[in-house]
């Protein structure tokens, strides 16, 4: 009796080849987590942060919940088709399924906003990085007479920080919202367009569908969503040859996904329009490359005598 009631304690604690597999998975992308976490680029440090953990963990409990709840779901009904069909056993089953599918369905939904939300927090940290290489570019140059080498002018109206803003607002167009009534003005997003379209016939290629759809509304919003500063100089007036160029980027993600974006964000815009999104701050550090070039310049042709 003994080794009987021993023998079904070790059953129920064998692990079917499906939990197995899950187990391996999870252990397999957690190191993998890890590992690309050590690193010291913008992969590493928005595999770090704090909303990567947050919506990432969410993401992996989700799984392992809509797991046991459909091998839950899976055990019931093979029992019951072991055991003799009758209407009551339908209605049983039937009654199960309705029980169990809002639920799976909400876990789902959650499921899909965490992943979206992690691959918009790697979309914003690498805007981070694209604005940084941006500014280490600009910084250096000699626009104009109030912004001059090493010299950037007040936000309002500077011609670097509005490149450098540029370049972020083309990094996050990707996950920006394709609602141009959550966006703002759409001159510049006409004049990309219609580059963009020029640049397609001029090459013989067909101009891609979604730059009539979706360019408009995505740059409108990442344009009106995203906000760039740079970290003044060290000595208040002008940047160092060599001199840490920090740039910061603030972008508020578009949530999505119906009745999940409330988990993660805030409503977005005018109260009662259902829509959700949630800030997300990234910044990226550069060193600035505007020391002036001291090599001689060769003049050509050049004679050689021998």
């Amino acid at each position: 009796m003994k080794a009987c009631s021993m023998r079904q304690a070790r059953q129920r604690l064998r692990l079917s080849h499906s939990a197995v597999a899950m187990i391996i998975v999870l252990v397999v992308i957690c190191a993998a987590w890890y590992v690309g976490s050590l690193g010291d680029g913008w992969v590493g440090r928005c595999l770090r942060s704090r909303l990567t953990l947050y919506a990432g963990g969410i993401l992996l409990a989700c799984v392992v919940v809509l797991y046991v709840l459909v091998g839950a779901a899976w055990r019931l009904g093979r029992a019951q088709r072991e055991s003799q069909s009758n209407s009551a056993d339908a209605g049983t089953a039937a009654i199960e399924f309705a029980l169990l599918f809002p639920i799976a369905l909400m876990i789902v939904l959650v499921m899909i906003q965490s992943s979206l939300l992690v691959a918009g927090n790697l979309a914003v940290h690498h805007a981070a990085y694209v604005a940084a290489r941006s500014a280490v570019v600009w910084v250096p140059e000699n626009l104009s007479y109030g912004e001059s080498r090493n010299v950037v002018g007040n936000p309002g109206g500077s011609a670097k920080l509005h490149r450098i803003h540029s370049a972020a607002v083309y990094a996050v167009m990707p996950v920006s919202a394709g609602r141009p009534d959550l966006g703002g003005q759409a001159e510049n997003a006409v004049v990309i367009r219609e580059g963009l379209r020029r640049f397609h016939e001029l090459h013989n290629i067909p101009v891609p569908n979604w730059i009539n759809t979706m360019l408009t509304g995505k740059y409108q919003y990442a344009w009106s969503h995203t906000d760039v500063s740079l970290q003044p100089p060290a000595d208040g007036n002008a940047y160092g040859d060599h001199e840490t160029l920090r740039v910061q980027v603030r972008h508020t993600l578009y949530l999505s996904v119906p009745y999940a974006g409330w988990i993660f964000g805030e409503p977005l815009g005018e109260s009662g329009n259902n829509y959700y999104g949630t800030e997300v701050d990234a910044s990226c550090a550069l060193t600035n490359q505007g020391a002036e070039d001291e090599i001689d310049v060769e003049q050509f042709p050049q004679y050689i005598k021998y």
